[in-house]
């Protein structure tokens, strides 16, 4: 069965995590995605832990999916034209070059407009487009920290980042939903457009809720660590066996549950912990009780009394052990993917999205430096292949 977006063709000029990320999700879809890389290949293969194909676990993941071919369209004029002239045989063209950089390349929806009047034309920045930042460049980190997520994130002796890079893979996420309505829009009207998403933007609709705290109520949220705030007790607890065990005894329903499950009735009936505000206010007393259940039971037994009981739990697995759970294994969540260029496999993300008329699917693996060159110029372009061989001396692809 053909994907959704069977028959679209994109020009993935990405650069790390957001807008690759965004073409492989493209890709998932059924698009063609063709990613551009620079003659020997940038700088986001090979940064990290290399898988033994040479290119990073990162990169692995975020352009499995993909062809790849190389042009030098950054340094050389004859490398533009013959990047604008895949952009005339395609439908979408996506980039995070910043927005300086980008207007230095002449990577902008004017001139790619005036190539292909109907082209959807993705960018994803740091700050955005427009204000007094629009010239800064910034990572995943940066929109973390200008977002107000660290400050609220961590122990009270300082702020903290998390390590999965979510700011770059969410705004990946909005800039494809962008690509997805505007092919709809163009569908209907024929007409393209441009989208514009920006780390800093995304950072700030997930902070939108905590800022709406503190402009309105002038009630700012202080670092709790891993115990969720203003709600019954959510938090990291140490179960026998030394393994930590994470509980979400949220709502009334819930914490009633594991109040009479554990022998507290006490706790259940009591109108000082009726509701979740309460709990919170009352945190000492009710975490210590989940605190000392955890404490004398192992990691097993307690994920086995919460399916009974039942109430939200799981392990906190080490990156050891995530790959091995049987629910990832039964979800499918993981595939392995051979890897270019050498024996063995590897394991990339599965489409994040199960679709039952127009299935998701993995039909290729990371592409290899160059690897499609011949089948995109010489079939796609119509280059014969003295051309291509010449356009290999010149350090053009």
């Amino acid at each position: 069965m053909a994907g959704a977006l069977d028959g679209v063709r994109v020009i993935d000029l990405g650069r790390f995590i957001a807008i690759p990320f965004c073409g492989m999700l493209l890709a998932d879809l059924g698009a063609e995605v063709i990613r551009i890389e620079k003659p020997g290949g940038t700088e986001d293969r090979t940064m990290g832990f290399l898988t033994p194909a040479g290119a990073s676990y990162s990169f692995a993941n975020q352009n499995r999916n993909k062809k790849g071919v190389t042009l030098n369209f950054e340094r050389s004029e004859k490398g533009k034209q013959i990047l604008y002239e895949l952009v005339k045989l395609s439908d979408v063209v996506i980039h995070n070059f910043s927005p300086e950089a980008a207007r230095g390349l002449g990577i902008t929806y004017e001139i790619f407009k005036a190539v292909k009047p109907d082209i959807i034309f993705a960018q994803a920045s740091a700050f955005g487009h427009t204000g007094p930042y629009q010239h800064r460049i910034g990572f995943d980190q940066i929109a973390k920290a200008m977002s107000g997520a660290m400050a609220v994130s961590g122990f009270p002796e300082h702020p903290t980042k998390e390590q999965s890079p979510h700011i770059d893979y969410l705004t990946a996420t909005f800039t494809a939903l962008g690509v997805v309505a505007a092919l709809h829009h163009r569908q209907k009207t024929g007409e393209g457009q441009q989208i514009d998403t920006a780390l800093l933007q995304t950072g700030i609709t997930y902070m939108a809720p905590f800022l709406g705290e503190w402009e309105v109520g002038k009630m700012r949220r202080k670092r709790m660590g891993n115990r969720g705030q203003f709600v019954g007790p959510s938090d990291l607890y140490k179960a026998k066996d030394g393994r930590w065990v994470m509980l979400a005894l949220i709502t009334n329903s819930i914490w009633r549950r594991f109040a009479r499950h554990i022998g507290r009735d006490d706790l259940a009936n009591d109108p000082r912990y009726k509701d979740d505000y309460a709990r919170w206010q009352n945190r000492e007393v009710v975490d210590k009780a989940v605190a000392d259940w955890v404490a004398a039971n192992t990691s097993a037994e307690i994920i086995a009394e919460a399916e009974k009981i039942p109430i939200p739990a799981g392990i906190c697995y080490e990156q050891t052990e995530v790959a091995g759970d049987p629910q990832v294994k039964a979800g499918e969540m993981l595939t392995q993917v051979q890897m270019p260029g050498v024996h063995g496999t590897m394991p990339v993300t599965s489409p994040p999205l199960k679709m039952s008329a127009t299935p998701t699917k993995i039909v290729r693996s990371f592409p290899a430096v160059g690897e499609h060159n011949e089948e995109v110029y010489g079939k796609i372009l119509g280059y014969s292949v003295e051309r291509i061989e010449e356009l290999k001396k010149e350090g053009l692809i």
